[in-house]
């Protein structure tokens, strides 16, 4: 009897070890002020829809809706309406602000036979590859329409149409926003919008019968039910209780205690792989517990961002370092904690920041690194001061930071057995110890290249908006490559040469991505009409205009749309260093539109 009573007691949770959509899913939730159902989820319980919904404690809660990117917030929402929702693209508000020519190059939401979107009004797009030189091949085919300047040329007409692209161009649509400008295709679309939606059939029935909807590689639908679920509807529809019942639950509750035990000792085996793989780390392994003393309990936050949280510790000895602590909500395994020191595992270099230690207790993840007194080297460039010389960094300085930034990604490039690309340059990963050098950081993003291959295949865009190679957005203006990391390069020491803290006031209604190195270009040719001379345009004796004409057309050669135009970073050092005589200017970027007359904002950039 004491074993039928304890087998009773255990009964319920046996059952949720197997619990499915049609038992332990609500029929809906609260987010904030909004009432919201499938196929839409809480961010913690991913397994009952389609789009996780975060931030509901905020005024805007956001939702992927499965495209990955910044995400998409809900602005309004009525549930008398349960298949609409007013929401905002922010990735595309901001590339409309900055009237980036990649608004109309791709399409952020998904595509699934588990789902369809629609929004109306909407605006029907053609961007076309081809040289911007060579346009006449397609001019029967878009007779009466109007296009646009970009890298590539973009067709459009109002009212929308329904036509197939023809060969060589691909078809985007977008929001419209009826009360734009004609003649501004950048103020005829909009970032907020009407999302209406449609769940099919299929994924409807499979989420009732507690199903999870996927899509198969062939883009078919496929419906994966949950084995303990269909366990449970078993039992619950039999009804035979006894014996047979009780020995059922006690062989399921068994063998999940030894295959929960046999996973976990398998993992525990693939860590100890990892790190013997990856070079003698064993010394640099810390307990949990003793990095929670060292840092004082994580008293002291210098920092968080998407990855976690950064706190400030100290050795026995008297040393400081910073710990970074990885979100145990990120849903990849430890992915980046692997990726990060697996990374840096294999370099050492002044200018890469060094692994100090690291700790892998479960769902416990920290790095430890050297502290970095002067933080990073974002509050030192840009908006964030008024000129170097206010913040303590002359333009030697400058210098002497650009060129280590570039010396350790020659090192990251060429220097290490693996190649390595970080796909994450800017100034926030940039850190500067206590004598103001540079150290690059964050390596959560970062690539291995196996043979020292020079292409890596990517399924998603990663990086920065600002800083991200056009590759990286589309496939049709060449493969990510270290190439890539030149881009983000040379847009980072155009910023320090003050490119975006030197604008005259009157083109503040610019976007940064338009006027950043287009204002920089035409600084130069305005020095050359005025001196005769685009190379000598800045008097040689001033070394610090010197040193900034000399980053600016560094950062110009790298930031060329074509990968296979910019240098690498071993040339990068060269023509830093001057070994390679007077710098040529390179031919003007040609993906930013040029500029307009000024757009009016959205309600949505006050999200």
């Amino acid at each position: 009897m004491a074993v039928i009573t304890l087998l009773l007691f255990l009964l319920p949770f046996h059952l949720h070890l197997f619990k499915g959509a049609d038992s332990s899913c609500p029929k809906s939730f609260d987010c904030g002020k909004y009432n919201l159902t499938f196929p839409f989820t809480k961010a913690d319980d991913p397994g009952c829809g389609l789009f996780t919904v975060d931030g509901c404690d905020t005024p805007y809660p956001v939702t992927n809706l499965g495209g990955g990117g910044l995400g998409f917030a809900i602005l309004d929402y009525n549930s008398s309406e349960p298949n609409k929702m007013f929401i905002g693209d922010y990735q595309l508000g901001v590339q409309l602000r900055n009237r980036s020519c990649f608004a109309f190059m791709n399409q952020s939401m998904l595509r699934s036979p588990s789902v369809s979107f629609s929004f109306s009004p909407n605006l029907t797009l053609f961007p076309c590859l081809t040289d911007p030189t060579d346009r006449s091949r397609f001019d029967d085919d878009f007779v009466n329409y109007s296009m646009i300047d970009c890298l590539t040329p973009v067709y459009y007409k109002i009212p929308a149409t329904n036509d197939s692209p023809p060969e060589g161009c691909s078809l985007v649509q977008l929001p419209l926003n009826s009360s734009g400008k004609s003649d501004d295709l950048f103020s005829m679309i909009t970032s907020n919008f009407t999302l209406e939606w449609n769940v099919s059939d299929e994924c409807l029935s499979c989420f009732d019968a507690g199903g999870l909807c996927l899509t198969e590689n062939n883009n078919r639908f496929y419906c994966k039910r949950s084995a303990g679920n269909q366990l449970k509807k078993i039992l619950l529809a039999t009804l035979i209780p006894g014996f047979a019942l009780l020995a059922c639950i006690i062989f399921t509750f068994l063998f999940t205690r030894m295959k929960r035990a046999k996973e976990k000792q398998e993992h525990d085996r693939d860590i100890e792989l990892f790190l013997k793989n990856n070079g003698n780390l064993a010394p640099l392994r810390y307990k949990h517990s003793t990095i929670k003393k060292m840092t004082n309990s994580f008293s002291k936050n210098l920092g968080r961002g998407g990855f976690g949280s950064v706190y400030k510790g100290q050795f026995p000895d008297g040393r400081l370092m910073a710990v970074k602590v990885l979100n145990e909500s990120n849903g990849n395994n430890g992915e980046d904690f692997m990726n990060e020191v697996a990374s840096i595992s294999r370099t050492s270099h002044v200018n890469i920041v060094a692994l100090l230690g690291f700790c892998f207790e479960g769902s416990k993840r920290a790095l430890i690194y050297d502290f970095m007194p002067n933080g990073s080297l974002e509050k030192f460039i840009g908006n964030n001061v008024s000129s170097s010389q206010e913040s303590g960094l002359g333009w030697e300085k400058l210098f002497e930071i650009a060129l280590g930034i570039a010396r350790g990604l020659e090192y990251l490039h060429q220097g290490c057995n693996t190649r390595i690309l970080h796909l994450d340059i800017k100034p926030q990963n940039i850190l500067l110890d206590k004598d103001m050098n540079p150290r690059i950081s964050d390596f959560g993003l970062a690539k291995l290249c196996p043979n020292r291959s020079s292409i890596v295949s990517m399924t998603v865009a990663r990086g920065t908006i600002g800083y991200i190679a056009p590759e990286v957005f589309s496939r049709n203006f060449g493969e990510v490559s270290y190439k890539s990391d030149v881009y983000s390069y040379g847009m980072l020491i155009l910023e320090m040469a003050g490119g975006k803290g030197s604008i005259d006031p009157r083109d503040a209604d610019c976007s940064s991505e338009i006027y950043f190195p287009h204002y920089l270009y035409k600084q130069l040719e305005m020095n050359a009409k005025r001196d005769g001379d685009l190379c000598g345009a800045i008097n040689e004796e001033d070394k610090s205009q010197h040193v900034k004409r000399n980053l600016i057309i560094v950062g110009l050669w790298c930031i060329q749309t074509n990968p296979k135009d910019r240098p690498s970073m071993t040339r990068v050092v060269e023509m830093l260093e001057g070994k390679t005589g007077t710098l040529e200017v390179p031919p003007k970027p040609y993906l930013n539109s040029p500029p307009r007359s000024p757009q009016s904002f959205t309600t949505f950039e006050s999200v």
